[in-house]
């Protein structure tokens, strides 16, 4: 990667540090201490309101804990300008380029979207009444305190273990939170914050509640001048999806950085818990803009999240980075994982540089890995292909992670989908900038994503790379089957200023 988003991830990495302890997530006390934390007291969060907004995080792929000096994973535009000294395998893990450490970024960003969402819920839940009462009209921070009781601050904790803490770190992120201002402690008086209540009429979503904090949590915020609000939760009225999203900037060093990320959160009765994270970073500065998107998907393994034992989830996360020169370096990591370890392979895709790495790789509960595989193709100078092992994959313990065949790690989804026309065709990597990669949404007909960019009932990626053998793709649809013949499919990209753009396309979808 180029020296913007270096410097990215150096000031975001600054934010939160790593202390690896040993686990004991799962110990009778821990359990015994959650089940009555979360079955004999009564929650702070008002019942019409989502209580979670996520799939629980898995400690393996856990974001590190805050607060104790973080270690920076610096990765190059292109890995070759790696100097080889110890082996492609070597040098490629110590530069801390691994599928793991890319799903810790994803949960790092899940965090910061969730850290605080069982505060947001609770002190939002101070409001509801009167934000229900007139709908569509900003209720100014304050309107109601909310003094913060032991049952509150046990909410505070449960949100922060279902981040991939153990109580032990659970307590000790809370108690940095508390310290930087961001949680409040027992017995403080919050107001409540500036907030707006919508029903809504389409088929995604019945209500959305928009709302802001002052920097200060204890001091009111005004309703914004600007009708933007920091943070937005959509959710059926049945809680069996929910929508929530957060807005982050920065300026350093004159390099402007800007994050949007949002998880959509689908809990059906009798399937599987999901959470789809979409994230869009731009890297703004001299003179250039270099873009960077992210689709990170988490499914737990089992219907019921009861018996869905050490937080075990399907996983795939796809990366796209867009340089200023056109450029697109594409990375996609598919596995699984629970608390105690886990297995993914990871493809990365460098078609201007003309070098692909395949990577395979487990990794234990501290997120330590245990064997790493690396197969290289040098797309202009086959002689320089190599392949390298280090470690030793354990079946024993990581078999239970490992799949394949055309099913392998494949969503359960409501219906499956694919394209009238096939791809390329339909508009869909045939236009110049398009060829090598392209993506697109499924939207509910009639629904344009460039007004409702979050009504998406589905996602996915259209590749032709050098050493694929051909055009490949794939799609993960949300929706339900009756939404199928009159969805509409739009292209999705990062225009040169940083802003999201959609195109109808002429290609449409058929249930297989």
């Amino acid at each position: 990667m180029n020296h913007l988003v270096l410097i990215f991830f150096l000031v975001f990495f600054a934010l939160i540090g790593c202390k690896k302890e040993k686990d004991e997530s799962n110990s009778l006390e821990a359990l015994v201490s959650r089940f009555l934390v979360r079955n004999l007291l009564s929650s702070s969060i008002n019942s019409e309101l989502p209580s979670n907004l996520s799939v629980a995080v898995p400690r393996s792929i856990r974001k590190p804990s805050s607060g104790l000096g973080a270690s920076v994973r610096k990765v190059p535009k292109s890995i070759k300008s790696i100097i080889s000294s110890k082996g492609i395998a070597q040098d490629t893990f110590d530069y801390g380029f691994t599928g793991q450490a890319f799903l810790t970024e994803g949960t790092s960003i899940v965090s910061e979207i969730l850290r605080d969402s069982k505060r947001d819920l609770v002190l939002v839940s101070g409001a509801y009444g009167a934000a229900k009462s007139n709908p569509g009209v900003c209720i100014p921070g304050g309107t109601s305190t909310v003094r913060i009781t032991q049952t509150m601050e046990n909410e505070f904790l449960t949100g922060i273990e279902r981040l991939g803490l153990s109580p032990e770190e659970a307590r000790g992120e809370l108690v940095s939170l508390q310290n930087e201002g961001i949680l409040p402690f027992i017995g403080q008086a919050v107001p409540t914050p500036a907030m707006v209540y919508r029903t809504l009429s389409n088929n995604e979503y019945d209500v959305e509640i928009e709302y802001s904090f002052a920097e200060s949590i204890g001091t009111p915020q005004p309703c914004p001048a600007n009708n933007r609000f920091q943070k937005s939760i959509k959710f059926k009225s049945d809680k069996t999806k929910i929508f929530s999203s957060i807005t982050r900037s920065l300026k350093v060093f004159g390099i402007s950085l800007s994050v949007e990320a949002s998880i959509t959160y689908i809990s059906q009765e009798g399937k599987k818990d999901k959470a789809i994270l979409n994230i869009k970073q731009v890297t703004t500065g001299s003179g250039s803009t270099d873009k960077s998107t992210t689709r990170f998907t988490f499914e737990e393994c089992e219907n019921d999240t009861n018996s869905n034992a050490n937080n075990c989830v399907t996983l795939s996360y796809s990366n796209v980075y867009d340089t200023t020169a056109g450029d697109k370096i594409t990375t996609s990591v598919k596995g699984k994982s629970n608390d105690f370890g886990g297995y993914v392979t990871t493809e990365y895709i460098d078609n201007a540089n003309q070098e692909e790495y395949y990577l395979e790789e487990t990794y234990n509960a501290n997120g330590d890995t245990e064997y790493f595989a690396v197969d290289y193709y040098d797309i202009a100078t086959p002689a320089n292909d190599d392949y390298e092992e280090l470690g030793y994959f354990d079946y024993d313990i990581y078999g239970q992670f490992y799949e394949t065949g055309a099913n392998a790690y494949q969503f359960e989804w409501d219906a499956f989908v694919d394209f009238v026309i096939a791809l390329p065709g339909g508009n869909i990597g045939v236009d110049a900038g398009f060829i090598e990669y392209d993506a697109y949404v499924i939207m509910p007909n009639g629904v344009d994503p460039n007004t409702y960019p979050d009504e998406y009932i589905g996602w996915g990626e259209f590749f032709n790379n050098v050493n694929s053998g051909g055009p490949v793709y794939y799609i993960d649809f949300y929706g339900t089957a009756d939404q199928i013949p009159s969805a509409d499919v739009y292209r999705y990209f990062i225009d040169s200023n940083g802003n999201e753009q959609y195109t109808l396309v002429g290609n449409t979808v058929v249930q297989i």
